[in-house]
């Protein structure tokens, strides 16, 4: 049996290798975290499903012992990734047994494709093999599979990314400490994730309407090498995302802050801006890193989904970007105040509220433009004329 290598085959392997590599790294260095541990059985099993492209453009179809090799693992992928979106956006994840229900598809199509193997060692004749396969329904099964694997992803897929948004809208309501991960990455390799089922109904359409996969396999290659990319971003995007355990509860579930605003008083509405404003310019509580939407209620004597409401309403802006909008404006003042000269940014960065240097950085340049240093530069002959027309 000749083994002819193309650029699609180095490209799977390489993708494949990725994804041993990663899944180990992932193990050693976090094993102790539930999440990285789902992310390397992510990653082994696209290592899988890889495997099984190969074994036709390898030609390896055709070898005895790998023909009807059982590799069904095609509804393991969308489970596992929304049981991983689950336990990087809940508090307190743990694995119950009923997340292994998720899994009860991927548990009945191996069965029935293991049984066809093994009926199928039975002869070395590739004929007399397909022949066994066809008498045990092994193509309309994987018919099935490949349909449920489109509707299984549509279904996960949908609820990964509705927790992601959920866990965002919590996060900039409720959270000002920039050290807390916003899961933008996780949003982009939820979309890209819904590239991947998108193509997988194109071709499982163009299979069934026209036998495309009886003359050319150029589609499913395309698909392949998109799925290796996609996986290859969210390998590396998650090995490098630092543990961290979110207070976010799903459970808990908040009204719409327009929905509270529209049942109050405008009286009240306004007493509750004018506490606000106190409380930030007067008392300066942005100035706490640690300051977050429960404490700020809790000093305005009122509760957190109220002022919430009123932030979101009053101000038009979210409760984090209300607070790092504060804490950037102090950061500004203080490059041109002389008095605050004996520190670097970073030291005016962290007694503003600000986490850590990445994190400042971050909101820094998203709310100026700027990098914090070419805003200092830009500064710095203004700030000397004033210096120099105050010693006159």
């Amino acid at each position: 049996m000749d083994i002819n290598f193309r650029l699609f085959d180095l490209i799977v392997i390489l993708g494949i290798s990725q994804g041993l590599v990663y899944s180990a790294l992932l193990l050693v260095k976090y094993g102790q975290y539930v999440s990285k541990r789902i992310l390397a059985l992510i990653l082994f099993v696209f290592c899988i499903l890889s495997a099984k492209i190969l074994l036709h453009t390898l030609g390896l179809w055709q070898n005895p012992y790998l023909r009807y090799f059982p590799l069904a693992f095609d509804l393991t992928f969308q489970p596992l990734l929304y049981l991983y979106v689950v336990s990087l956006t809940q508090k307190g994840f743990t694995v119950k047994r009923s997340y292994f229900l998720h899994f009860a598809p991927t548990l009945i199509f191996f069965a029935h494709a293991l049984w066809v193997y093994i009926q199928t060692q039975t002869t070395d004749s590739l004929a007399l093999k397909d022949q066994l396969a066809e008498a045990l329904h092994f193509n309309a099964v994987k018919e099935v599979e490949d349909i449920l694997s489109v509707l299984s992803g549509a279904i996960y897929g949908f609820l990964s990314y509705r927790r992601v948004v959920r866990y965002r809208q919590w996060l900039f309501n409720t959270i000002a400490s920039t050290s807390y991960p916003t899961y933008l990455w996780l949003r982009n390799v939820l979309i890209a994730t819904g590239g991947i089922f998108g193509l997988l109904v194109i071709n499982i359409f163009l299979d069934f309407s026209v036998s495309l996969s009886d003359r050319y396999f150029v589609h499913w290659q395309l698909f392949y090498v998109y799925l290796a990319a996609t996986v290859y971003y969210l390998g590396i995007m998650g090995y490098q995302q630092v543990p961290f355990e979110v207070a976010f509860d799903a459970s808990e579930s908040e009204p719409s802050p327009k929905r509270v605003v529209d049942t109050l008083p405008y009286d009240q509405v306004q007493t509750i801006k004018h506490r606000i404003d106190v409380a930030l310019e007067q008392d300066r509580l942005f100035l706490d890193p640690e300051l977050n939407l429960n404490s700020l209620a809790s000093r305005l004597h009122s509760s957190p989904g109220l002022v919430s409401a009123v932030i979101n309403s009053e101000f038009d802006k979210s409760f984090r970007s209300l607070i790092n909008e504060r804490r950037v404006e102090e950061v500004k003042h203080r490059l041109t105040d002389p008095a605050y000269k004996h520190l670097s940014i970073l030291g005016i960065a962290l007694e503003t509220g600000f986490n850590s240097e990445a994190s400042f950085y971050r909101v820094f340049k998203s709310i100026t433009g700027l990098s914090p240093r070419q805003y200092s530069a830009q500064i710095a002959p203004n700030t000397e004329s004033e210096n120099s027309q105050k010693l006159k």
